[in-house]
């Protein structure tokens, strides 16, 4: 709990000390750190954690049937597994689960290089060097295979709310030059603090929870295959009902549910036409009779037709705004 409280002390004194400006996903405060329980696997049977020893870090894979140690490895520097919510939601390895990314913890903001160390989780054998990237960056997220990590690059010195989402090669190692979302475009959009964060089945999207940052909270769909993102705005519930509050999926997938911090549901989204009502809603047809979401490309893994776009190029925002 003190950990919990620690990190949110620290997340919120800087948001309230630096300019409100554009967000999206990924974490727009300098903090990286988790809660200290690292991330659990995809196949729910163990988890990764990182521990600091001197000028080395420590990676563990623990069994989560017993506590059982099923693997370690050290590596020169400090390095942890990234947060990417307030909450402490813990980020950092691939849906098929070989890949693991931990980055070097920011002390100041801005810092003039980031660092990340990639491992292959079979045997925890990391990857021969130590990525450096020039400016400032934070850990957004994985492609499910791994092949691909998302970042939030920090463009101002003065705003850490001035920023463009990038992809990342692992096996080049050389970032796209193109953003895939860039904060100077339509700023007015997004704002706010990512409150939590919720992964699909398929490992192929990333639901983040904003608080509005004084306008509509709303939820921010990172689609980590494509590249590209949705905004989804959840005027039902307010600014401050987002802090401590929940997302859960369904188990067909079909749903995300929205809970305050009370535990009270507020708000549904449905994960095919990415609209969201208020619990109990009667919900409006997607498709036409004898046609299943799939079929009309209405699906996370399709997005297309039913005048949507296509999202087959990276970099596209549809933004279900009022």
């Amino acid at each position: 709990m003190r950990s919990r409280l620690v990190f949110l002390s620290f997340a919120l004194t800087f948001a309230l000390a630096s300019p409100q400006s554009a967000s999206a996903d990924g974490l727009p405060v300098p903090v990286d750190y988790t809660l200290g329980e690292g991330v659990i696997a995809p196949d729910d049977k163990s988890r990764f954690v990182s521990i600091g020893a001197g000028d080395k870090t420590v990676v563990m894979r623990i069994s989560l049937d017993g506590g059982k140690l099923l693997d370690h490895a050290a590596s020169d520097g400090t390095f942890t597994i990234p947060a990417v919510a307030v909450d402490g939601t813990a980020s950092g390895i691939s849906h098929d689960g070989t890949t693991l990314a931990l980055i070097n913890p920011r002390r100041t903001f801005p810092r003039e290089t980031t660092e990340f160390q990639i491992y292959d989780t079979s045997r925890l054998r990391k990857r021969p060097a130590v990525i450096s990237l020039q400016g400032d960056f934070s850990f957004d997220a994985l492609s499910p295979d791994g092949d691909t990590m998302y970042l939030v690059e920090y463009t101002d010195r003065r705003d850490p709310g001035a920023y463009r989402v990038r992809s990342f090669d692992v096996a080049t190692q050389e970032l796209d030059p193109d953003p895939i979302l860039d904060s100077e475009e339509e700023p007015d959009d997004m704002r706010g603090l990512p409150q939590t964060r919720v992964t699909s089945s398929d490992g192929r999207w990333e639901y983040t929870l904003y608080d509005g940052g004084g306008a509509d909270p709303f939820i921010h769909a990172l689609d980590v295959d494509e590249g590209a993102t949705v905004c989804i705005d959840v005027p039902m519930i307010k600014p401050k009902d987002t802090y401590s509050a929940r997302l859960e999926i369904g188990e067909d997938g079909a749903e995300i549910e929205l809970s305050d911090r009370r535990g009270m549901p507020r708000a549904v989204v449905d994960t095919a036409t990415f609209e969201a009502r208020e619990p109990g809603e009667a919900t409006e047809p997607t498709s036409s009779p004898g046609h299943s979401n799939d079929e009309a490309g209405l699906s996370p893994a399709g997005l297309a037709g039913g005048g949507l776009v296509v999202l087959a190029l990276a970099g596209v925002v549809i933004r279900r705004r009022r």
